[in-house]
C-alpha cells in the first residue's frame, strides 16, 4: 500500500516542514535528512497477496480502515441472526415487576435476550426492533400468553431463530411442541439430561425453533448447550463454548445417574471444586453464586473426591 503524496523525480527522501525555513527564494534545511527518510515504501504495511482479514472475524473500527485503504468499500459479510425470544405463561409478570401470591416475574426474557447477544445474535422480545438494554426498555406487555393462537403468532416472526421459554413439555398448557409438530417439524423432543429434558428443536418454515424450558436453571442450560451453538453458527462464529475452562479436583463426590447427562453447579474453593447441594431447576441463584458448571456424562455415575474435572466458568 502506497499513502500520501508521490515522490518528485530524483528525490530519495523528504524533509518535514517543520525542520525547514523557506527566506526569499531559498529553502534552508535546519536538520539532516539521510536517504529514504520520512519516505513509505510500496508494500510495507500490506504485501502483495497477504490475507488481510481471515474469515470469521467481528469487523473492528480498524479493520474497516484498513479495508477502505486497500480498495475495498464493500465485502460480504456474514449478519447477525435475528432472534426472536418467545417468552410464555399466564403465570408470569413483565420482568422487573414485584411478584405477587400468584404471579411471578419473568426472569428468562431479559437472561435470554443478555445470552443471544454474547453470541452475536439480534434479540427480539416482541415484534419491534431490539432495545438495550431489554430489561427496562422493553415494552410492558412482551409476555405471550399461554393460548395457541398467540404463542403460533409470536413463532411465526420474521427471524432466523425462534426460542420459546415455557410450555415445552407435555402438560394441557404446553403448547409449543404440538404447534411446532403441525405447523413445521418437531426433530427432537425430550433430552436425557438434567435440567433441561423438556427441551425440543425443530424448524417452522426457515426458522430454526428451540423449545426451551420454563424454569431458569433448565432454560439457560438447554439455550448453552443447543440455541447457543446454532446462534454463533449461523453468525459466522465458532460453535464452542464461549466459557473458559479450568482443570481443578473434586473436594468431594459428584454423584449422577447413568443414562443421561448432568449439568452439576459448582463453586472453586481453595483451587478445589465443590458441588452446590441446590439442583433445582427453579434455583437460578444457584447460578449466580457458582463460579462455573461441570458435566457428567451419560455413562457416569458420578466423580469420586479428588478427581480431576473440567470446569466451565460463567464469567
Amino acid at each position: 500500500i502506497m499513502t500520501g503524496a508521490p515522490l518528485p523525480a530524483g528525490c530519495d527522501a523528504v524533509l518535514p516542514a517543520e525542520v525547514a525555513e523557506s527566506i526569499d527564494d531559498r529553502l534552508y534545511a535546519l536538520s539532516e535528512v539521510s536517504p529514504g527518510k520520512n519516505v513509505g515504501q510500496r508494500g510495507e504495511d500490506i504485501e502483495l497477496g497477504t490475507t488481510v482479514l481471515p474469515a470469521g472475524r467481528t469487523l473492528r473500527p480498524q479493520d474497516l480502515g484498513i479495508l477502505s485503504s486497500i480498495g475495498q468499500a464493500a465485502i460480504d459479510v456474514v449478519r447477525q441472526p435475528r432472534v426472536r425470544i418467545v417468552i410464555t405463561g399466564n403465570e408470569l409478570l413483565p420482568a422487573g415487576h414485584p411478584a405477587s401470591s400468584s404471579n411471578l416475574p419473568d426472569s428468562n426474557g431479559p437472561m435470554l435476550a443478555s445470552l443471544v447477544t454474547r453470541d452475536g445474535g439480534l434479540p427480539f422480545l416482541n415484534n419491534l426492533p431490539p432495545t438495550s438494554p431489554p430489561l427496562s426498555s422493553s415494552p410492558p406487555h412482551y409476555l405471550v400468553p399461554d393460548d395457541r393462537v398467540s404463542i403460533l403468532s409470536a413463532m411465526q416472526f420474521d427471524a432466523d431463530i425462534v426460542l420459546v421459554s415455557g410450555g415445552s413439555s407435555v402438560g394441557q398448557e404446553d403448547h409449543a411442541p404440538s404447534l411446532l409438530a403441525e405447523h413445521g417439524e418437531l426433530a427432537i423432543h425430550g433430552i436425557a439430561m438434567r435440567p433441561s429434558s423438556p427441551t425440543g428443536m425443530g424448524r417452522l418454515d426457515h426458522r430454526l425453533v428451540f423449545l426451551l424450558p420454563g424454569n431458569p436453571v433448565s432454560c439457560l442450560c438447554a439455550y448453552d448447550f443447543f440455541a447457543g451453538r446454532a446462534i454463533r453458527l449461523l453468525g459466522g462464529r465458532s460453535p464452542d463454548w464461549p466459557h473458559r475452562k479450568i482443570r481443578l479436583p473434586l473436594a468431594r463426590k459428584l454423584v449422577s445417574q447413568v443414562g443421561r447427562l448432568d449439568y452439576a453447579r459448582v463453586r472453586l474453593i481453595d483451587n478445589q471444586v465443590e458441588p452446590i447441594a441446590i439442583s433445582g431447576a427453579s434455583i437460578l441463584s444457584s447460578t449466580t453464586t457458582a463460579h462455573g458448571f461441570v458435566f457428567i456424562p451419560s455413562n457416569s455415575e458420578g466423580h469420586a473426591p479428588g478427581t480431576l474435572v473440567d470446569v466451565f466458568l460463567y464469567d
